[in-house]
């Protein structure tokens, strides 16, 4: 199957045609589902193997033919990208020489477990992402047109990436100073605005500002005195504790938001189990994988790797994603795979259990 590239294949009728910015895979066939994701494959595969030359020798070393690719199966031929191999390679090399100029955004991973890596995301891809964000977010959201507190660093990825997000949700969005906590502290500036909807981890992370934790120690009112009814956040600590603290406050939707600094946020938690998190596919393909790089069953549990897909062009319709090329890089999480449908009514695969590996 994978021999090298031999061909250039023509896209057959309407493979092209997903506007990706009003696509939603929870409620297509599944067939319908994996024909666009490997329609979107290919071509990605294809411009990085074009584009990027680390990419060109990686993929002919393996003779990776992405033409031969005929369902998501197939990818366990491809060799899976380790954060160490990531590291090794400087940042700029996994950027096509021909959009270096045409990067709009570009952030630094928090470095938790490693020595930080950089992405960077044409306008394109930050359209994308910014779509897949605000599809997830728009299923909790409790109120129309929202007024948001946003307390992410706007350094990291999530910070921006919330703001755009909830304004394409209509959200007016203020996001939180960028003086230290001792100079100008979070509460201090929190008791400024009228809010109904706080972004923010449940507990102090490193690059994300301070948490939930902290601030209801140092206020316990704060959820009551803007009337907060949406909650948001990302830090994948959203314990049973917290969560019930913050519905005894007034809070009637939680979303927690789940991915990795490279891609940034690609899983929402279900609203019926909340300790779940429904894949965005799309923007990327998240897989999870077993010790041989294959997919795992429903129930079964293995690595999370994930993969760049797709950009929206300005016409929005899906394009390819032109900025930092990762193929398959293990997050260094893992997590149990569900596949199939959920109560909630999505049919997008979940994933639970997820805990660090590496």
């Amino acid at each position: 199957m994978f021999r090298g590239p031999q061909h250039k294949r023509s896209l057959r009728p309407n493979e092209g045609s997903v506007t990706l910015g009003e696509q939603c895979f929870d409620g297509i066939s599944p067939a319908a589902h994996e024909a666009w994701l490997v329609n979107a494959l290919r071509k990605q595969i294809g411009y990085m193997r074009a584009a990027v030359p680390y990419w060109s020798q990686r993929l002919s070393s393996a003779r990776v033919d992405e033409e031969k690719i005929e369902n998501v199966a197939d990818l366990a031929r491809l060799p899976i990208l380790t954060k160490a191999e990531l590291r090794a390679v400087p940042p700029m090399e996994l950027v096509p020489q021909e959009v270096r100029a045409d990067v709009a955004v570009g952030r630094w991973t928090s470095g938790t477990t490693g020595r930080p890596t950089a992405s960077f995301w044409t306008q394109s891809d930050w359209v994308s992402l910014i779509s897949s964000t605000a599809r997830m977010l728009s299923r909790h959201a409790p109120i129309d047109a929202p007024t948001v507190f946003n307390a992410y660093s706007q350094a990291h990825v999530t910070g921006p990436l919330y703001h755009a997000a909830l304004q394409k949700l209509g959200a007016t969005v203020i996001d939180r100073s960028h003086h230290p906590e001792e100079m100008f502290s979070t509460v201090q500036q929190m008791r400024l605005f009228d809010f109904d909807t706080l972004v923010m981890p449940a507990r102090t992370v490193r690059g994300k500002s301070v948490g939930i934790d902290t601030l209801l120690d140092q206020e316990s009112g704060l959820f009551n005195r803007n009337a907060v009814r949406w909650w948001i956040g990302s830090s994948g600590t959203f314990g049973p504790e917290i969560v019930n603290q913050a519905r005894a406050h007034g809070i009637i939707a939680i979303s927690n938001l789940y991915g990795s600094s490279e891609f940034a946020v690609f899983a929402i938690s279900c609203a019926v189990h909340p300790s779940d998190f429904h894949v965005s596919e799309g923007y990327v393909l998240v897989e999870v994988v077993d010790e041989a790089g294959g997919s795992v069953r429903h129930g079964q549990f293995g690595r999370i790797v994930v993969t760049h897909l797709s950009g929206i062009d300005e016409r929005g319709a899906a394009c390819v994603h032109r900025g930092t090329q990762l193929l398959r890089l293990a997050n260094g999480d893992g997590a149990t795979l569900l596949s199939q449908p959920c109560k909630c009514g999505l049919t997008s695969p979940r994933l639970t259990g997820i805990r660090r590996l590496e």
